[in-house]
């Protein structure tokens, strides 16, 4: 079975416990997180073959981080050492109207200083077929673009897949540029691509089919290689209820997921990651665009439900979680 390569940058959550704000806490939870590792850990729960690349240190929290991803089938062999710490991140969870705050500490980490040219893309991308990334890795520093643009180039020669999570975080994006100036030419590549913008990237409220597929086609427009276009919708009633909901634009048609009305959030962090997941999973294993759709959403209504940046779930519960939520009622 061909590989999945999952590039971008491994991180260190610290989490105040329970419902303790940052400010107020004297302990924190240590756990593992990252939008493209979230990515690699669900693919390889779902029983695809891959691979997450990133560049780390050499120390026992990168030996703790690397056996996390093991643990989950995770291939980590082309992960590169250099540089002087990893990444970092601070969650607290919300409550009620209090949002939950996600505090990052990436500075000059090992992914923040890599550079092009450091990573043997031939032999890491040899055996693969697709290659996934998102707008986190290049809002970290120029270097990390630059090496992000080189896996592209590499990608696309060998023709492999390219699928995107545009993941605007606009209080990462330091290094002397704005998105808009990076991404539209990194986001050339893509043949999958969910959002573009954080204007559309999520869509709150009731939309109808006709502004995803004007969305949809005028995304199509300026990115000719893109074929799939998805969007995710979150209605917020409170910090720990949310609606979700999902649309995938194919060039001809839009297919919507079910609605899910998720009353009691356990963890909302890592949810895109599990849609974009399961979207993968779904192109390349599922039926039809309906089939992905729906996995896709369903998969992250689970993560919701799930704590820590991981969703730790099989096809199979995805599956049942369809059948026994299919009034996108979640049953407790």
């Amino acid at each position: 079975m061909k590989k999945i390569v999952s590039f971008g940058e491994l991180l260190i959550r610290l989490s105040s416990p329970g419902y303790q704000r940052l400010t107020q806490t004297k302990s924190l939870n240590i756990d593992f997180g990252g939008a493209e590792a979230n990515v690699a850990v669900s693919l390889a729960q779902f029983g695809d073959n891959v691979s997450y690349v990133t560049r780390v240190p050499e120390n026992d929290m990168v030996t703790s981080a690397i056996r996390h991803l093991n643990s989950f089938k995770v291939d980590t062999d082309d992960i590169l050492l250099g540089g002087d710490r990893m990444g970092l991140y601070y969650y607290e969870n919300g409550a009620v109207g209090r949002a939950s705050k996600v505090v990052y500490d990436r500075n000059y980490s090992s992914t923040a200083t890599m550079k092009k040219g450091m990573f043997d893309w031939d032999e890491i991308l040899k055996d693969a077929d697709w290659f996934h990334w998102s707008g986190i890795t290049p809002a970290v520093s120029e270097g990390a673009t630059e090496a992000l643009k080189e896996a592209l180039e590499f990608a696309q020669a060998k023709g492999l897949t390219i699928s995107m999570d545009y993941n605007f975080r606009g209080n990462l994006w330091k290094w002397g540029k704005e998105a808009d100036e990076v991404m539209p030419e990194l986001m050339q590549y893509n043949h999958v691509m969910s959002g573009t913008h954080p204007d559309v990237d999520v869509l709150a409220g009731p939309i109808d089919d006709a502004l995803f597929k004007i969305e949809g086609d005028k995304i199509m427009k300026e990115y000719p290689n893109c074929k799939v276009v998805v969007f995710t919708s979150r209605g917020v009633v409170s910090a720990s209820h949310n609606t979700w909901s999902g649309a995938l634009y194919d060039g001809e048609k839009v297919y919507r997921s079910t609605q899910y009305d998720i009353t009691h959030i356990i963890d909302r962090v890592g949810g895109g990651d599990s849609f974009m997941a399961a979207l993968i999973y779904g192109l390349r294993n599922l039926g039809g665009p309906q089939e992905t759709i729906d996995f896709a959403v369903a998969a992250s209504a689970i993560k919701h439900t799930v704590e820590g940046d991981q969703n730790i779930c099989t096809v199979d519960e995805v599956q049942t979680f369809i059948k026994t939520n299919g009034t996108g009622k979640i049953q407790r």
